[in-house]
């Protein structure tokens, strides 16, 4: 177990990896998504270079029945009982038309040496699913997701 957490991810990542412009549409990331049966897209510059992601979870919130924020009317004026800037974000994702409105931003990525243990530890500490992996350009070349992570510890406990 030992010798494969030092194993670095280049050796087990996805190198074929699917992503997106920011330009993109919601409706061609949605379609995109479901077509090759992956939760998670990294968005990339015209040099390649990781500039988002978008999960799921980002396509979720977008298609959420948006609330509107309680309020009552006092003195002709209304007063929110609800947190306002809560509700402008929640409506600026229900509005998005582009993968650039609801994509994640300050992504973390690994290395190409970056081992098993290091991607495993990372993952957690940011609650993350997948890892970009990224050249020393910092271009995008793999990524390695918990689904990788498992196959390879169960490949080791096969008998």
């Amino acid at each position: 177990m030992e010798k494969l957490m030092k194993k670095p991810v280049k050796s087990f990542m996805t190198k074929k990896v699917i992503a997106v412009k920011e330009s993109e549409s919601i409706k061609k990331l949605f379609k995109l998504m479901d077509k090759h049966d992956i939760l998670g897209v990294p968005v990339i510059n015209d040099k390649k270079e990781i500039i988002g992601i978008v999960t799921e979870s980002d396509l979720i919130n977008h298609f959420t029945t948006l609330k509107s924020p309680r309020g009552i009317n006092l003195l002709g004026s209304i007063v929110y009982l609800d947190d306002i800037n809560k509700f402008n974000e929640n409506l600026k994702d229900h509005c998005a038309e582009t993968v650039k409105d609801i994509m994640t931003k300050g992504v973390k990525t690994a290395n190409t040496d970056t081992t098993l243990l290091e991607a495993i530890n990372l993952m957690s500490k940011n609650k993350i699913t997948r890892l970009p992996v990224v050249n020393k350009s910092k271009k995008l070349i793999g990524i390695i997701t918990r689904s990788d992570i498992v196959h390879q510890i169960a490949k080791l406990k096969r008998p």
